[in-house]
């Protein structure tokens, strides 16, 4: 068993600059942790205060219930692969995987045990032995986390470890990874910015910014029930706009004016602006680019349509993304064609209010989602 409580830790470097700030966590034993956030929010900094490679400058760290705050890593029971981690060049995998066993003085039999089972976890058994120079990328990912895993660790600490590899290999090793994980018997903390392994591994998800944690929930909680505009600008399978809005209120109703139009609210959100007295100030509205349709008819009042300036296609990772400016904003959404009109032309998006956030202009707090 290997639980992890981080008390009050910071990282101030020579430099002054402070990386982690009064940081207080606690991951149960078995947890499987997504940190994510922007780079030098203070994630990797984090990681490597866990492992011993960093000294942590106040605070506490306690594995297991045992303060382990000055320990050395070797004395952690933690394994670690970063994303620039490297294999012993003039090693076979074989040795690889075997080296630090046998430095530890390890029974012969022992280490026999350990590196097949990691070989047989990880499909390195039919390239054993052969050298570093001989594997493609796939396979020195394997061999570096076969590595770690020989230690049969207690808390396995990755940091982007498969992030500049291709998309669909990525989605094989995730699937492997997350069996890996529930065959072992360990604590694992992952940190990624990519969406679809944070969904897919996550038990819990933490975002980080400015060396603080932002928001700890689920991956799912996360991505609906963000507390804030940042938060909501990280996690999310899709990417969200975010465009200035007025709100204004008449009889029972109450919408948002835009622009490029104005969209009324479902009453849920309404009755939010209403309670916080948000009558006749500016908000920011959060709206994902799967939560606009292109080429809708403005029938009607035209509420929930906007009117926005074309301003081309370009694939992403869910497909094609119709470029737009909503005033001076630039924003996405998703489209299998473009509109029939030229780049800057006028085309009409249809709005999903159920599926509007909206937050505070001045702070970013979600007023609604």
């Amino acid at each position: 068993m290997s639980g992890l409580i981080l008390k009050n830790v910071s990282k101030i470097y020579p430099s002054g600059q402070q990386a982690v700030k009064d940081f207080n966590l606690e991951i149960k034993d078995r947890e499987f942790l997504i940190l994510a956030g922007p780079t030098g929010c203070g994630k990797s900094t984090l990681l490597r205060m866990i492992a011993g490679l960093e000294e942590i400058s106040s605070g506490s760290l306690y594995i297991d219930g045992k303060d382990m705050t000055d320990s050395e890593p070797r004395d952690r029971n933690i394994a670690m692969v970063f994303k620039n981690s490297i294999l012993y060049p003039e090693m076979s995998v074989l040795d690889n995987l075997s080296f630090a066993l046998r430095r530890g003085k390890m029974a012969q039999g022992e280490i026999d045990e350990r590196v097949k089972e990691a070989a047989g976890l990880l499909k390195l058994d039919s390239i054993l032995e052969r050298m570093p120079a001989e594997l493609t990328k796939e396979e020195t990912y394997r061999v570096l986390l076969g590595r770690a895993l020989v230690r049969r660790p207690g808390i396995l600490l990755l940091d982007s470890t498969i992030a500049d590899l291709e998309e669909e290999l990525q989605a094989v090793l995730r699937q492997e990874l997350l069996e890996t994980y529930r065959k072992m018997d360990m604590t694992v903390i992952y940190v990624t910015d990519n969406q679809e392994t944070a969904r897919t591994l996550a038990t819990r998800m933490i975002v980080m910014k400015d060396g603080m944690i932002c928001q700890d929930d689920t991956y799912e909680n996360l991505e609906k029930k963000p507390v804030n505009r940042f938060v909501a600008g990280v996690v999310g399978q899709t990417p969200m706009n975010f465009f200035l809005a007025t709100v204004w209120g008449q009889e029972n109703q109450v919408g948002l004016k835009l622009k490029s139009g104005q969209i009324l609210l479902p009453d849920e959100k309404g009755k939010a602006l209403a309670k916080g007295a948000y009558f006749g100030r500016e908000v920011i509205v959060g709206i994902r680019a799967d939560g606009l349709v292109p080429g809708e008819d403005a029938s009607g009042s035209g509420n929930g349509v906007l009117t926005v300036t074309f301003q081309g296609m370009e694939s992403c990772k869910t497909g094609t993304a119709l470029k737009f400016m909503e005033n001076e904003t630039e924003g996405f959404c998703l489209a299998s064609q473009a509109p029939a009109c030229k780049v800057g032309g006028k085309i009409k998006l249809s709005v999903d209010t159920e599926r509007l956030y909206i937050f505070e202009r001045e702070t970013g707090k979600t007023i609604a989602n």
